[in-house]
């Protein structure tokens, strides 16, 4: 139990590690890119109220008291040896809590907590030979002997009131750590039993004289009967090879006063038990928050219990004297150290709430964002880059912008928000993503070799009969069989794939007899025969390229592989963009 005791607290500290190093005060929204505040500790409501269902198993260590001297005059009395076994503990607890400090992270709670439990005591080995009197006043020695383990199944209503120390933190919108240790005080417990004890009860009789059964009886305090005793016991009635009518025997000398009787069972097999209340236990309950809102949360944990019992055995206690008599084992119950360990699940609410959570100087309840600092003109919100738009509706919350584009800036006034401008800084149309072309030859400026003159895209937008581009230089550390990448769902070559389409229209012109295959591929993102289509539009984008550079349509030939080739992991996203290529294979005709 000791280890299991460790583990939970060992648990109950590296979860609070986790949640000590993971704490943070906001969360971003990509697809909106507008913070999400969650509320600390320090803003949840310091007034709790936690009801936990508690599952588990339950283990009993019994100390019996010395019950043998009740046995007068016994003779080598084995009252036996008791074991708990087949434990189960089931139940809840229900407390009221109060956080304290400026982070709110310890606190106190009081409550109630209720188990149902249940399990076996088992007596083995019980046998006592001592002096006593039938129905006549006649003196004899009584030797009683179970005739199998003595086995009580226990129910157990125990009632308790937990104080505890409280602590709780919160790091991230969704989860939280928590646990209550403290003490445990009993109010009540009450056991249950039903018994399948059976009893053999044999008589041993000797008297004054020689006339046997005329003499006076008297008290046999020998271990071995003298030859001369009045036995009643199945040992002498099987002696003569009597193998039939025992139990008769014993009910017919029974009937005549004697008190004997074979494999006799209790008149009552069941009854009630109380210990002692009182008891002071202690209580570890370490769980994870899962916050369904700010002020409901679910408890999931484990738990740990002590409780030690004390009893007073009833005075002149016997488990059995008279025939069919009987007093439950656990009356001879001195003390009883309970532990119980297993899971819970519950419910956390918070409520009442701080008038002014955020500290702006605006109630809660006029205040649109409660617990993040704001201005009164924005009831309560923030405007965190100062340009009179909210940051609830503000799509860029650092960068002061404009109304027309949800707050985020348009630097270069062409009606194109930064955000979404290639060319932040020069107005240009939306067909080119904000960057000028400033010879209207339909080749931004960025990619026009000769940006002030109209020109085909096949020579670098510059005119055949007036400039020519320079001729591309040879770069001999690219390989034209670099993949040329693409966007998701894409067919347009990036500007970054110019020199590698370059270096290979320099080895194509440079072998006559050459010829060039291009290979289009996809990730696994759509449908196959869709990520066919776009394949092969890709290989043909890089066909396209290459005719205007001057290569002929003869020696360029393209296959569409859609998902089919893959030369990294679909699972990541770095994986699915080293699949959105292209490659380029350059081949001989002598190599046919």
């Amino acid at each position: 139990m000791k280890k299991i005791f460790f583990l939970l607290i060992a648990a109950s500290g590296a979860l609070s590690a986790i949640a000590q190093t993971n704490g943070g005060t906001t969360q971003s929204d990509n697809s909106t890119h507008q913070r999400r505040w969650y509320k600390h500790d320090s803003l949840l409501s310091r007034w709790v109220i936690d009801v936990n269902l508690l599952g588990g198993a339950l283990t009993n260590d019994y100390k019996l008291n010395n019950t043998s001297d009740n046995y007068t005059n016994g003779i080598n009395n084995n009252t036996g040896t008791l074991k708990f076994s087949n434990g189960m503990s089931y139940g809840g607890d229900a407390q009221i809590g109060y956080f304290f400090g400026k982070k709110a992270h310890f606190g106190v709670g009081l409550g109630f907590m209720y188990l149902y439990q249940t399990g076996d005591a088992t007596l083995k080995g019980f046998q006592v030979q001592y002096q006593s009197t039938d129905a006549y006043g006649a003196t004899f020695r009584q030797v009683i002997t179970a005739d199998h383990d003595i086995k009580e199944t226990l129910t157990t209503n125990n009632f308790n009131i937990p104080l505890v120390l409280k602590y709780k933190v919160r790091f991230s919108r969704r989860f939280g750590f928590t646990a209550d240790a403290g003490i445990l005080y009993n109010l009540q417990v009450q056991n249950s039993y039903k018994t399948n004890a059976m009893f053999d009860y044999e008589g041993i009789y000797q008297y004054s004289t020689a006339s046997g059964s005329g003499g006076v009886a008297v008290y046999d305090n020998n271990v071995t009967p003298a030859a001369n005793d009045f036995l009643i016991t199945k040992a002498n009635y099987l002696k003569d090879g009597n193998t039939n009518g025992l139990a008769s025997y014993f009910a017919n000398e029974y009937a005549h006063g004697h008190n004997v009787g074979y494999q006799v069972t209790p008149g009552s097999k069941s009854g009630n038990t109380n210990f002692l209340a009182g008891s002071v236990g202690f209580l570890v309950q370490p769980s994870l928050n899962y916050f369904l809102s700010d002020n409901v949360a679910l408890n999931i944990g484990g738990y740990y219990l002590f409780q030690p019992f004390n009893n007073t055995t009833p005075s002149g206690y016997r488990l059995t004297d008279k025939v069919g008599g009987y007093s439950s084992v656990t009356n001879a119950v001195s003390t009883s150290n309970s532990q119980s360990y297993g899971g819970n699940i519950g419910v956390r609410f918070f409520f009442g709430r701080p008038k002014d959570s955020d500290g702006d100087g605006i109630p809660n309840k006029k205040d649109k964002c409660p617990y993040v600092f704001g201005l009164a003109q924005f009831q309560g919100c923030p405007d965190s880059d100062g340009d009179g738009i909210p940051d609830a509706q503000d799509s860029c919350v650092d960068v002061p912008g404009t109304a027309q584009f949800h707050g985020c800036p348009d630097s270069d006034g062409d009606g194109i928000p930064d955000k979404e401008d290639s060319c932040v800084y020069q107005p240009g149309p939306i067909q080119f993503h904000g960057c000028p072309d400033t010879d209207g030859d339909g080749i931004p400026d960025k990619n026009d070799k000769c940006p002030t003159i109209p020109g085909p895209a096949s020579n670098q937008g510059c005119p055949y009969d007036t400039v020519k581009p320079a001729p591309p230089k040879r770069q001999p550390e690219v390989d034209p069989a670099t993949p040329i990448l693409f966007d998701l769902g894409k067919a347009t070559i990036h500007e970054s794939s110019y020199d590698i389409l370059e270096e290979a229209v320099l080895e194509l012109k440079d072998n006559n007899d050459a010829y060039l295959i291009i290979d289009g591929h996809t990730d696994n993102t759509g449908s196959p025969s869709l990520n066919r289509v776009l394949s092969y539009k890709r290989a043909e984008a890089v066909k396209q390229y290459l005719k205007e550079m001057g290569i002929s349509e003869k020696r360029l030939i393209t296959i569409g592989h859609g998902e089919d080739s893959p030369v990294a992991p679909n699972t990541t996203d770095e994986g699915r963009a080293k699949n959105r290529r292209a490659t380029m294979t350059i081949r001989h005709q002598h190599e046919e």
